[in-house]
């Protein structure tokens, strides 16, 4: 399969999965599973409310986006960049050019945020999906 067959199909995939999200909310859905860690747990993890903030944010209510998974909106601009970069230049080894610094950064700020959103008290209660 050539390589716009194969970005197209991507852009399909993700176009496709935006109308979903877009249409369904998350919260009033069955369809769309809960988190599992929140389920078995009790705790919130760094994804949880990921869906809702997108679904949000494909609605234009970037506030209310933004109150259920703050880290989720910061993190869109910059992987649709990395995405449309590798799309655009046909370049598949862009996301493995980034120093391993990065992603262990990342890490650590997807571990800290997951701790901090579970505290029960403010300011990082906020960070809790509501």
């Amino acid at each position: 399969m050539p390589a716009w067959q194969k970005n197209s199909l991507v852009v399909a995939l993700i176009g496709a999965a935006a109308f979903v999200l877009w249409w369904l909310h998350p919260e009033e859905n069955k369809a769309i599973p809960q988190c599992l860690v929140l389920k078995h747990t009790g705790f919130y993890c760094s994804g949880c409310g990921s869906l809702r903030a997108i679904h949000f944010l494909l609605q234009g209510e970037f506030v209310k986006a933004w109150n259920m998974n703050p880290l989720t909106v910061l993190l869109i601009p910059g992987l649709a960049v990395l995405a449309g970069a590798e799309l655009l230049f046909n370049r598949h080894d862009i996301a493995t050019r980034i120093r391993p610094v990065w992603l262990w950064l990342l890490i650590a700020v997807f571990i800290l945020f997951g701790i901090l959103r579970n505290l029960p008290f403010e300011p990082f209660s906020l960070l809790a999906p509501h």
